[in-house]
């Protein structure tokens, strides 16, 4: 397909490729390695909300994960991801008693749901010699 300039549509692709970052690149293999490399939070946190791959998101979760973030950045991909899967992996993770009952409460999914009640649960019987946080 011709632009109006005459060049392509794929060159233009390739040339905003070559200026942007990584995890803003057409190929969703280039965004997969971009998330496995990221130690930004919020740049992940836009990945895992935001990109259209499966792949992409859940991979740039994994790599949240392995961070270990502050709590705020659980309860936005919670609140803003729309993939259900991922709100399901998130609320597993989350220890902020107050953000997972906001989930058993709100999340468009009864699965979702029942997850955040499970993790809730297992909070506050201390099953994993973990305590809830409350915010």
């Amino acid at each position: 397909m011709e632009t109006a300039a005459g060049g392509s549509r794929l060159d233009l692709m390739g040339l905003l490729d070559a200026i942007r970052p990584d995890w803003k690149n057409s190929d969703a293999d280039v965004r997969i390695a971009a998330a496995k490399e990221l130690d930004d939070p919020e740049i992940l946190t836009k990945m895992i909300v935001k990109d259209a791959e499966w792949f992409v998101r859940h991979n740039a979760f994994a790599r949240l994960r392995a961070l270990k973030p502050d709590a705020q950045w659980y309860r936005k991909v919670a609140e803003h991801s729309g993939d259900e899967e991922i709100r399901r992996k998130v609320v597993k993770v989350m220890s902020d008693e107050s953000d997972l009952e906001w989930v058993a409460k709100n999340d468009k999914y009864r699965y979702v749901r029942d997850a955040a009640e499970h993790r809730l649960d297992e909070l506050r019987k201390n099953l994993y010699g973990e305590k809830a946080a409350v915010s």
